[in-house]
């Protein structure tokens, strides 16, 4: 293997999620390897202005709005003066953000990764340049292989507007310095239904405007339905059907133009903020993929094969910028198996059906396979055993009620094909789910498993039952 200056065996463009620990990975299995990033943290989107400071905001508004709603009140704890100190909060998110960052540095020195900070771009098949204009360098960098992790950034609309003050993405709306008093939300994806609670918990008062016909449209249908009546509860309106015509900018206020998709009825919605939250593109600017023929579809994402690989072939890509489910530890999983992909080991093809999704609401959604729409699709005959949280003994002692287990499982096999929760701690809960369903397990597997009482897991026991059985033990 290649140990030459300047001459690596992988070298790995993008340090996000699957950029770093790609790197990481490469090191271990003995490969000289480089990684380039263009900002001067690492970390990428993830890090530094989607999923770590977003989940950092997520808990504090949640324990400022639990607070503010008398939640602690029946468990005896009475707050007699309550404030909020939104810049601390935000000063809190920062520090966390640096924190995770420099740990990433730190997992590079450790690993003997070299780190070139500045733009990627590809000069022959086995050249990039690294230019770095604040330090007005460039250097050439040479290698065998390459994972091209450079992720992805936020859509905008087809409208005749452009981003501002007033009308922002996901990253400006992470670092603004007060708390809206109208905030207006186009999309009701993860993003939007995560940012959308983070101020609406604050006080802010928050409308949700989406083109589908219900919020989290990829998702089960059943968590649409509940995680639209939780929300609309604690105050965040919801208007879905709906297409924007125009979104007007004029004196610290965002005009929103909406046509309703059903009844063709026009409606203003004014805001001080309006943020886009309608999905994501892949970032490719700067790369120079044309200098080497790698290959494009139409939207942009590279074109790779089963193993990840571009049209050329000692180049991969990974994450975002390949598309499918835009999610850290799907950009994390592709990463490994590139990599291992590349040493000659055999790691098992990714099962892109067995990837979960996790909203971080409150109460958090999170789901793994097939929703029952597509199972009626597949013509596939099936029984299902929905299990709600609120009979729990552990619901009733940690108050927290709200929610349900959803098992989708094969009438005549037994196989579990999808499992959809809503409820407290669910984040955590979705992997078993998706360890019994990558070992192809029955939903009888599940009820036969002894889980803890008094947990949340039993709910995941309980549904079991009900899918293989139509019985429950407690409902």
């Amino acid at each position: 293997m290649m140990h030459n200056n300047n001459l690596y065996d992988i070298v790995v463009i993008g340090s996000g999620p699957g950029g770093y620990i790609s790197a990481i990975r490469a090191s271990q299995l003995g490969f000289h390897t480089a990684i380039i990033e263009k900002y001067q943290e690492l970390g990428g989107t993830c890090l530094n202005v989607g999923c770590i400071p977003s989940k950092s905001l997520l808990y504090s508004s949640k324990y400022y709005f639990l607070a503010k709603k008398n939640y602690y009140y029946e468990h005896g704890i009475f707050f007699h003066k309550l404030s909020l100190d939104f810049q601390k909060m935000m000063n809190r998110k920062n520090e966390i953000v640096k924190k995770t960052s420099d740990g990433i540095k730190y997992l590079m020195k450790k690993n003997n990764i070299d780190l070139y900070q500045g733009t990627a771009s590809f000069k022959k098949n086995n050249v990039i340049s690294v230019e770095n204009k604040n330090k007005k360098s460039f250097k050439k960098i040479q290698f065998q292989y390459c994972i091209i992790a450079t992720g992805s950034k936020p859509l905008s609309l087809p409208l005749p507007f452009s981003f501002n003050k007033r009308i922002i993405s996901s990253t400006e709306a992470l670092l603004i310095n007060e708390i809206p008093n109208q905030l207006i939300i186009i999309g009701g994806g993860f993003i939007g239904l995560e940012l959308g609670s983070i101020y609406s918990r604050l006080g802010s008062h928050v409308t949700i405007i989406d083109s589908m016909d219900r919020i989290i449209s990829n998702m089960d249908h059943s968590l649409s339905m509940e995680i639209e009546k939780i929300l609309e509860k604690s105050s965040i309106q919801i208007k879905t059907s709906s297409f924007i015509t125009n979104i007007v900018s004029k004196n610290d206020k965002v005009s929103v133009y909406v046509q309703d998709k059903n009844n063709g009825k026009n409606r203003t919605y004014i805001g001080d903020y309006c943020l886009i939250a309608i999905g994501r593109n892949p970032y490719t600017k700067g790369l120079e993929l044309e200098n080497i023929g790698i290959k494009k579809d139409k939207n942009g994402f590279i074109i790779v094969n089963d193993s990840l690989q571009s049209s050329v072939k000692n180049i991969y890509a990974i994450g975002d910028v390949i598309g499918g489910k835009m999610l850290a530890h799907k950009a994390e999983e592709e990463g490994l198996y590139v990599v291992e992909h590349i040493a000659g080991q055999k790691p098992n093809k990714i099962n892109y059906n067995l990837i979960p999704s996790v909203v971080y609401t409150y109460p958090e959604i999170s789901s793994v396979g097939n929703t029952e729409n597509e199972i009626q699709k597949k013509g596939i005959e099936y029984n299902t055993g929905y299990f709600p949280m609120k009979i729990l003994g552990i619901s009733r002692a940690s108050g927290n009620t709200e929610g349900f287990v959803k098992i989708i499982s094969h009438k005549k096999t037994d196989e579990i094909l999808g499992v959809h929760m809503i409820g407290d701690h669910v984040s955590d809960m979705i992997m078993e789910a998706t360890v019994a369903m990558e070992f192809r397990a029955s939903s009888e597997d599940i009820y036969r498993i002894c889980h803890p009482h008094p947990t949340f897991s039993e709910a995941f026991k309980e549904a079991a039952l009900l899918s293989f059985e139509n019985h429950s033990l407690h409902f």
